[in-house]
């Protein structure tokens, strides 16, 4: 017997249970990225529970179709090792992939956007750049400097990620990728915190339009 005999309440139920316990929608290939929720009051950002459950979610509609993957972000910013699990596997699907920003886009989540084919933010986005903080804290001298030469590394990585991502904007027009990391990294510099609002995120280049 061919088609879904479920009754349609049952259906609309299924299909929020899914939205609520997966953060997935399986047949509007869409899938919603925040933090996990538990019993702490605060939100604990992006951390391997996020990067997890957004890995195997975005395998399973890429097991299942070609067709494009729409991702609604709700991101405070947080870890940066599950933050770039997360940017290499939006990276990596063969799907076109729509990163749509609704709240926050700070950090990491600021990072992450710059994976997809698609960036659009909502009118009232908070978007925050910044480095990131330091692991080094009371280490032997040592250890210390392999922290530092990591750390080195990851803001360079950040800054790359940026200034590729950014490069047909109007801002930084008729600057290559070089000229463009060494802009940012001034401003960095100088803000510390670098606070955008959505017509500014796009007027840089950290997204593509405003949704309307």
């Amino acid at each position: 017997m061919s088609g879904d005999s479920r009754p349609e309440w049952k259906k609309l139920h299924d299909e929020a249970e899914q939205l609520h316990d997966y953060s997935l929608s399986i047949k509007d290939r869409k899938i919603y990225l925040h933090s996990s929720y538990g019993s702490e009051d605060s939100d604990p950002g992006t951390d391997w529970r996020m990067a997890n459950t957004f890995i195997k979610n975005i395998h399973i509609l890429e097991s299942s179709s070609e067709a494009p993957i729409e991702i609604h972000q709700f991101n405070i910013g947080g870890d940066e090792e599950s933050g770039y699990a997360i940017y290499d596997a939006i990276k990596q699907c063969h799907c076109p992939v729509t990163v749509i920003t609704h709240g926050v886009a700070a950090s990491m989540g600021s990072v992450i956007p710059q994976a997809a084919d698609k960036r659009i933010t909502m009118p009232s986005c908070c978007w925050l750049i910044h480095k990131g903080s330091t692991g080094i804290g009371h280490r032997d001298r040592i250890p210390a400097r392999q922290w530092a030469k990591w750390e080195d590394y990851c803001d360079k990585r950040m800054m790359f990620i940026y200034a590729e991502a950014c490069s047909n904007s109007e801002a930084w027009s008729g600057k290559d990728t070089a000229s463009i990391m060494g802009s940012m990294n001034k401003m960095l510099n100088a803000k510390g915190d670098w606070f955008m609002n959505a017509t500014e995120a796009v007027y840089y280049g950290f997204c593509d339009e405003v949704f309307e």
